[in-house]
């Protein structure tokens, strides 16, 4: 089995990050224990887009499965005056053939509808001394590297099929490295080892990994669709289901809720005492699409009662949403689940709990942005990142902090005092925002 890490993130010019990058506590000798890091700051000032990077490296590399398209322009997701953004991600990589640091860098552009690629380059190194790195596969515009191979070195057979591949990529807004018709001319010309590296990336870490991101589940829950983040063996992703009242779903669909509740009930009661999911089957009946379904709804049940699970909180109600990923993150050590906002709602001792015990005894990658700072006293400071003002260097880790130090007074200080590499606050003035308070209550005729 292939175990998959992400080292480091590096950012260029997406939404509000000119440059920032975070690196994860993780190397060879901690592969096997969770890696777990919470992200604060100001609201604006960047947590957002490193879920954003992650949702877009999530679609980019998922193209030997399924064709996701890349955001759509009015996402507005390149940092404005700026033509060009780019993500780029190191992964550690065990598998049979060894140990290995594999690169992924992509380049994107947007047209007047969504974000395409203009670069992918895909390279390895081998965790040897001495050892250089590789590369895989390189694309521009016409210009197309396999290893050592350029675009004029193939046969004509060969370089028409990558330039047709290229464009089809580029018109339907996905991966062109990642895309699944590139796949056999790869097998051809790389080595076993080098294709299982590819495998690893594009199957192994892409199907294990989950991002929550805020902008896409804060429409859904407003609406009253609750969406299950899912990660069973079999299934992986996202099943809505409708909290205004008996909901309908697809056969497949409502038997993987059914695993995830079974799943979640037996954390759930650690978590709130007393309170367990109950599948309540009305009927089978035929869809729109003719496909069968089944129509049920989900009831809480505390003891004898049972009520409707959408009288729950909005805090418990997140909670059992992403309970399916978060078991995965502590099972798992291929899971990387990425969470925006994981405290909105949650009791705050709580978030510090599941964390605590995540971080002690758990096997995956959990990332998360907060505004609780409770969690600053729970997470070691080596797993804590923090947004800064300066669009040019977004992401610092705290200075001048030692194991027994408490992260939240020290991020507290450095929000009233400084004394930091750099800004983490752009102040504000309560003097001010009385007065502003004051003039915006002012009746004009």
């Amino acid at each position: 089995m292939a175990i998959i890490k992400i080292k480091k993130m590096n950012i260029q010019n997406l939404r509000n990050v000119r440059h920032g990058e975070i690196k994860l506590a993780v190397n060879f000798e901690t592969f096997f224990q969770a890696t777990v890091v919470g992200l604060y700051g100001q609201n604006g000032s960047g947590k957002t887009t490193i879920v954003d990077a992650f949702g877009i490296l999530k679609t980019l590399l998922s193209g030997w499965f399924t064709e996701g398209k890349l955001p759509s322009q009015e996402k507005r997701l390149i940092l404005a005056g700026e033509h060009t953004a780019s993500i780029h991600v190191e992964f550690l990589v065990e598998n049979q053939y060894g140990t290995f640091f594999v690169d992924y860098y992509v380049e994107l552009q947007e047209d007047q509808h969504r974000l395409y690629t203009t670069l992918e380059r895909l390279s390895y190194r081998e965790n040897a001394k001495g050892k250089r790195s590789k590369v895989l596969f390189a694309a521009k515009e016409k210009d197309v590297q396999i290893r050592k191979l350029r675009l004029t070195d193939l046969s004509e057979q060969a370089r028409i099929q990558l330039l047709v591949i290229q464009q089809i990529a580029r018109k339907r807004y996905t991966s062109f490295l990642f895309h699944k018709d590139l796949k056999p001319l790869l097998q051809e010309r790389l080595s076993e080892q080098e294709m299982e590296l590819m495998q690893n990336i594009a199957v192994d870490f892409s199907r294990d990994l989950h991002v929550v991101n805020n902008h896409n589940i804060a429409p859904l829950f407003e609406e009253r669709i609750m969406p299950f983040s899912i990660h069973l063996e079999k299934t992986r992703g996202l099943i809505p289901y409708d909290l205004n009242g008996p909901a309908i779903l697809p056969e497949d669909a409502f038997y993987a809720l059914c695993e995830v509740i079974e799943q979640s009930n037996r954390v759930l009661t650690a978590i709130i005492p007393g309170l367990t999911i109950k599948i309540n089957v009305i009927t089978k009946q035929m869809m729109d699409n003719g496909e069968p379904g089944i129509r049920f709804e989900f009831l809480s049940q505390r003891g004898e009662r049972e009520l409707p699970l959408r009288t729950e909180s909005e805090g418990i109600l997140k909670i059992i949403s992403v309970l399916s990923v978060l078991i995965a993150v502590y099972n798992n050590p291929n899971a990387c689940v990425v969470i925006d906002e994981l405290d909105s709602g949650v009791f705050e001792y709580l978030l510090g709990e599941l964390l605590t015990v995540i971080d002690e005894g758990g096997k995956g990658q959990l990332i998360f942005t907060s505004h609780n700072l409770r969690v600053l006293e729970v997470l070691a400071i080596k797993n804590l990142w923090f947004t800064t003002t300066n669009e040019h260097h977004r992401y610092i880790q705290l200075k001048g902090i030692k194991e027994v130090n408490n992260a939240r007074d020290v991020y507290l200080r450095a929000i009233q005092l400084g004394g930091q590499d750099e800004e983490v606050y752009k102040e504000t003035k309560t003097f001010k925002i009385k007065r502003a308070f004051r003039k915006a209550g002012v009746q004009h005729d």
